[in-house]
């Protein structure tokens, strides 16, 4: 089954031109990089199909090709195909914040809701931050749940190579430990989480924040393919998991296809996808507990859909990395050079994030124990005496005679 992606590129494997400029940049000791669990050829395979599905070319020839590979017919082939790590953080946080809210969408004014915390966990339905500002890689969530079930290794220069070619090393170009501050530089207008909540940003407050940077192993591809109603050729991109085999694979739009799409009226989108988990190749965070006073279950899906619709934005990153890192690669080189040792950047360990996880969970149950024992205590003094008490309290006092 096909699913189709709102995001626009036509810059997704130019790969040329910031292949050499990248690959000589080591990474930090504290990466981890998941390997490659699926061949140059396989992957070719599956993404030639997918591309001939999408645009009509060579579709016989290319399906039989991928069952019986060393058939010998024509089938739709890459002009190009790169194997890339993608730079990817996993974060595991706790905010504090305060929020307004509306009780209906029609009411003038938003009422303080409470000081409530949000915990982000990345679990088996993890969530992630890519970790470049480079559209439109980083609108994507390129780190699919089924990667949680293989353990990363540290990073070593062997890594640069896989099937005899060269892997495409993009960098770090921003880190998550500005997150906090930029939510606090937040406008009003861009603080409205949703027509009946509200963030107040200068409340927001790091309780805690572990961060994991990972690479993430794709291939990219570029195609030459013939437009059947037209005759023309097109350069069209693609790219697929290369993690675990059976992973998603995403393929641009053909301008044909748009202009058919157009006619019917029909949402046009720029990529095609198929594969597990394409729903969340558009999601970046999970609110995995939201606690306060009259908070609401769907406040936490409120937050949750904000986040991931700012995420989504062509430019959220690149705004980001300029106003904390700097508009030239180089600058923002030198400050990330700088975060690498800061402690919250962790490396992405199993028993470490065990333990935060845990982490998390009593800080929530701890937030609960205390709002219960704060609503006891107002109870307690707004209580009204018993009735034997207020009965005791309206008799004459006793008088003793001598």
């Amino acid at each position: 089954m096909l699913n189709s992606c709102r995001l626009s590129t036509r810059r997704l494997v130019k790969t040329g031109s910031i292949c050499n400029a990248t690959n000589s940049r080591s990474y930090s000791d504290k990466v981890r990089a998941f390997p490659f669990g699926v061949s140059k050829d396989k992957a070719t395979a599956d993404l030639s199909l997918m591309v001939s599905l999408c645009t009509g070319n060579e579709i016989i020839g290319t399906f039989l090709r991928s069952i019986f590979p060393s058939l010998n017919i024509q089938a739709l082939r890459p002009t190009r195909i790169t194997p890339a790590y993608i730079p990817t953080w996993v974060i595991d946080a706790e905010l504090e914040m305060t929020v307004w809210a509306k009780k209906r969408e029609t009411d003038d004014h938003h009422s303080k809701v409470c000081t409530m915390q949000l915990s982000f966990k990345a679990g088996h339905n993890a969530r992630f931050g890519i970790g470049l500002a480079m559209p439109p890689l980083s609108t994507f969530n390129l780190m699919p749940p089924d990667l949680l079930n293989i353990s990363p290794v540290p990073w070593s220069e062997d890594m640069r190579r896989h099937d005899g070619d060269d892997v495409l090393c993009l960098p770090f170009s921003i880190t998550p430990l500005r997150l906090p501050d930029f939510a606090r530089s937040l406008s009003l207008p861009n603080s409205n989480i949703a027509s009946v909540l509200r963030l107040e940003p200068s409340s927001v407050k790091e309780n805690m924040l572990a961060a994991y940077p990972v690479l993430v192993p794709v291939y990219m591809a570029q195609y030459t393919v013939e437009e059947l109603a037209e005759g023309s050729t097109f350069t069209v991109s693609a790219l697929i998991d290369a993690g675990y085999p059976g992973g998603r694979s995403i393929v641009e739009v053909l301008p044909t296809v748009e202009k058919l799409l157009k006619t019917f009226n029909v949402p046009v989108p720029s990529f095609f996808a198929r594969g597990p988990h394409m729903e969340l190749i558009k999601s970046f965070a999970t609110v995995r507990s939201m606690i306060g006073r009259n908070v609401t279950p769907q406040h936490r899906l409120l937050v949750e859909r904000w986040i991931n619709r700012t995420m989504r934005r062509d430019k959220a990153l690149q705004t980001y990395r300029n106003r904390f890192f700097g508009a030239s690669d180089a600058e923002a080189a030198r400050k990330i050079d700088t975060d690498w040792s800061d402690p919250r950047i962790r490396p992405f360990v199993q028993d470490e994030r065990a333990a935060n996880w845990q982490w998390l969970q009593d800080g929530s149950d701890l937030y609960l124990l205390r709002t219960m024992l704060q609503m006891y205590n107002n109870k307690r003094e707004v209580r009204p005496l018993p009735l034997a008490m207020r009965r005791l309290s309206r008799r004459p006092p006793i008088v003793h005679c001598a």
